[in-house]
């Protein structure tokens, strides 16, 4: 009976010690109600579509462009992967091009990261279609690697459309400076990948939303109820379930 008693007690505490290590980095959903002051921040972007096979995704990458520039942000990186799109203001979506944009450190004071992905997604990464060197995908460990060196301590948002990309909320990427959100469970499909649409379900709630939305929590929650309704409306089932990280130093960040 002793020796029960000591197991239970000492699971117990590893399960203490595993959700205070969490909990100090982020909270897996946004706080109900805001917490201390709204903070507003200077921005710069990156913004990205990693499959040129359907439009949906440079759509969504052209849409956030405009809307990230009507909010003031003069610094928008854009990443595409369609050949024909590629010019002055537009780059090819690899790792590597991607990192260096992030690395180069605009004039003036620090400005606060906010990075959008999107494009199809698999269990082990976000598909970068012309990444041939990493095997044309991006895994959480490049993107930590990527918002550690590029942007460093400043708030930082990372936005990852795709299906499973629930993968990039974890020990790689998640920090007390940093938001993820994600459109789908890291074991879920993400709905809306098709020639005959001009968003993915996710990105399309994701440009609503924004306009109406105070806040990153505030927007994640509008986000997550806007896809449940597309799904049950459409019958799409199991439900891709967006996802959500927020460290604890970023829980009321304003958005741009």
């Amino acid at each position: 009976m002793t020796r029960r008693w000591m197991s239970l007690l000492l699971g117990l505490a590893l399960s203490a010690c595993a959700h205070s290590a969490t909990s100090d980095t982020a909270a897996r959903i946004p706080p109900a109600q805001p917490t201390g002051p709204l903070q507003k921040v200077q921005w710069r972007a990156l913004v990205a579509a990693g499959d040129d096979s359907i439009s949906v995704f440079d759509n969504a990458v052209d849409a956030m462009t405009r809307m990230l520039a009507a909010d003031g942000i003069s610094r928008i990186d854009r990443f595409t992967s369609d050949p024909s799109l590629v010019g002055k203001n537009r780059m090819i979506a690899t790792e590597d091009s991607m990192a260096a944009a992030l690395a180069a450190v605009p004039p003036g004071p620090p400005k606060a990261c906010l990075v959008f992905l999107t494009s199809h997604g698999a269990r082990d990464g976000l598909l970068l279609r012309d990444d041939l060197d990493h095997d044309r995908r991006l895994d959480p460990s490049a993107l930590g690697r990527m918002l550690d060196q590029g942007c460093g301590s400043v708030p930082t948002v990372a936005i990852v459309s795709g299906c499973y990309s629930g993968i990039f909320i974890g020990r790689a990427t998640e920090a007390p400076n940093r938001i993820i959100l994600t459109a789908a469970r890291d074991d879920r499909t993400s709905f809306g990948c098709s020639a005959e649409e001009r968003f993915t379900y996710f990105d399309d709630c994701l440009f609503q939303s924004w306009p109406k939305s105070g806040t990153f929590a505030a927007l994640y929650r509008a986000i997550d109820a806007c896809v449940r309704t597309k799904e049950n409306e459409l019958g799409m089932s199991p439900h891709s379930e967006p996802q959500a990280s927020f460290g604890n130093q970023v829980a009321n960040l304003a958005l741009p």
